[in-house]
């Protein structure tokens, strides 16, 4: 017996670690609420986001460029790595790349002697028209697009805040700063959960599901959904996220259900059996069973709705493709091939996203949810100039294809997508000619069909302060060019959730900084970023 008890040990951590990977499939990273239900709002509409991960740290510098006289300094600091102050003119092509006829290969605006590490610094799209003293970079043009269709904003210089902070504080040691300030794991904790100055604590995101238990007419699948494993964001005390992949629902393997397959019907009226047979008076046999038997009705309930539901998209992709197959070296004119995975994973939120909204669960009301993606290997230093290019042209075609995607489904206002990094990356250039761990970093919010209706996503815009990019200056932390951020990553994360229906005592509790933010005496509202929406 006491062996049993071991064994039933070792299968829950087994469950609860996700790593079931064969028979169970991902059972542990299902919802799994308390008890104790509590009352989840009453929404009659329906809203998701979608948080874009950056992990390592992007190099945003390099991804948004200025394109007035400070260019100057920036070239001065970056030598070899700047982007060149080359307008590629976007308004000669941007009407091609809406009908998906983008240049390929030599053809395409970037292109110098197909390579990626060229084409990366040979210039950018000037966003001046929109009165933006910043370029995208060459390899973005669908992010330069979205732009100019109001459709994505760029937030200036945010990061990782306890309360703002200037140099004279830090040079004083009066700045309350955030904890372990340039390291990955710890700067990634701490935006998760929303408090710079706290290591150990749920998901920011999870607090909002352990607060809304019920959400979705109570449907299994709750309200976060993370394409990156367990990240902690979506993690909350009483409720735990789907865990899902771009290849489609998890399966009991060798179970699953209405294939035809008289074996596999057999196998899961013995499992079924098993799991009744298996129920007791002890406490944990009872759970250990409930999980089963509700992982199972969950991956079939999803299973029935992601087949049922074959989306076919007339929009193409920028080359002229499948609006979500992965470009080819010879469409993109780089030598090393996209990693498929962003694109595959923003493609599978998309599904996601149509079956919620239309309630194809049959739940009778299903409204919100949370997606996280991570798009990883940013914390490129010395091989920036050939890495670094890779994961912008796949970040740009990968908010492209979802955001056309969203469109064609009648989905745009009802979706925002907002972005998150470790921390930006020095101005100045280590000795492998590339970037080191920083502070502040330009980030994007995007949504909307870009018609600026009430209520909608207001894009188009740079919101915040652009940093004096001189190193030893009074933006710097230091004399590497580490910029302190004027917006903190809360504010951006409390107005999205704002606009997603979560009520003010939620957002202070969630984020428990927010307050140092208010410049305004007694107006809670002056620490959002009021003007992202309409």
């Amino acid at each position: 017996m006491k062996n049993n008890n071991r064994n039933r040990r070792d299968f829950l951590k087994l469950l609860a670690s996700g790593s079931a990977a064969g028979a169970l499939g991902s059972v542990g990273q299902l919802t799994m609420m308390n008890q104790a239900m509590a009352a989840s709002p009453g929404f009659s509409d329906y809203k998701a986001l979608v948080c874009v991960y950056m992990y390592g740290g992007n190099d945003s510098f390099n991804m948004l460029i200025p394109s007035d006289a400070t260019h100057a300094d920036y070239q001065a600091i970056r030598a070899a790595l700047a982007v060149q102050k080359n307008d590629l003119g976007l308004s000669s092509f941007s009407s091609s790349l809406s009908d998906g006829t983008l240049g390929t290969g030599s053809a395409n605006p970037y292109n110098v002697d197909l390579t990626q590490e060229k084409a990366y610094t040979k210039g950018f799209y000037d966003l001046s028209a929109k009165g933006i003293n910043l370029g995208v970079n060459g390899v973005m043009p669908e992010f330069a697009q979205l732009i100019t269709e109001n459709k994505l904003s760029i937030i200036a210089n945010s990061g990782n805040l306890v309360a703002p902070t200037s140099r004279s504080q830090i040079q004083n040691k009066s700045a309350n700063l955030p904890l372990f300030l340039f390291a990955h794991n710890h700067q990634q904790r701490e935006l998760q959960t929303g408090q710079a100055n706290k290591l150990n604590d749920i998901g920011w995101a999870g607090k909002i599901a352990d607060a809304w238990q019920g959400i979705n007419n109570d449907f299994g699948l709750g309200l976060n959904i993370s394409y990156s494993g367990s990240d902690r964001m979506l993690i909350g005390n009483q409720t735990s996220p789907m865990v899902l992949n771009s290849g489609g629902v998890p399966q009991f393997r060798e179970m699953q259900n209405n294939t035809g397959s008289s074996y596999r019907e057999v196998r899961r009226t013995l499992f079924k059996d098993l799991i009744e047979t298996g129920k007791s008076s002890n406490p944990f046999q009872q759970l250990e069973a409930g999980l089963l038997s509700r992982a199972m009705n969950n991956f079939d309930l999803l299973s029935n709705a992601w087949g049922d539901t074959d989306i076919s998209y007339t929009k193409t992709g920028p080359y002229g493709e499948d609006l979500f197959d992965i470009p080819t070296t010879e469409m993109t004119g780089f030598q090393d091939k996209l990693n498929k995975n962003f694109i595959a994973k923003m493609k599978s939120i998309a599904k996601m996203i149509e079956l919620g909204a239309t309630d194809a669960f049959n739940t009778g009301s299903y409204n919100r949810q949370i997606f996280f993606v991570g798009l990883g290997s940013f914390d490129t230093h010395a091989a920036q100039a050939t890495n670094h290019p890779i994961l912008l042209r796949e970040l740009s075609l990968g908010l492209w294809k979802f955001q056309k995607a969203m469109e064609e489904l009648g989905h745009a206002d009802k979706v925002t997508t907002f972005s998150m990094s470790d921390f930006g990356r020095t101005l100045t250039i280590n000795s492998g000619l590339g970037t080191d761990h920083a502070w502040g970093s330009h980030h994007f919010v995007m949504g909307g069909a870009g018609s600026k209706a009430s209520g909608t996503f207001n894009g188009g815009q740079l919101l915040g302060t652009l940093p004096e990019l001189i190193p030893n200056g009074v933006d710097d932390i230091g004399d590497k060019g580490r910029m302190i951020p004027t917006i903190a990553q809360d504010q951006i994360n409390a107005t999205v959730c704002n606009w997603f229906g979560v009520d003010q005592s939620l957002i202070s509790s969630i984020f428990p900084n927010l307050s140092n933010f208010e410049t305004v005496s007694g107006n809670a509202n002056s620490a959002y970023l009021n003007s992202l929406f309409v």
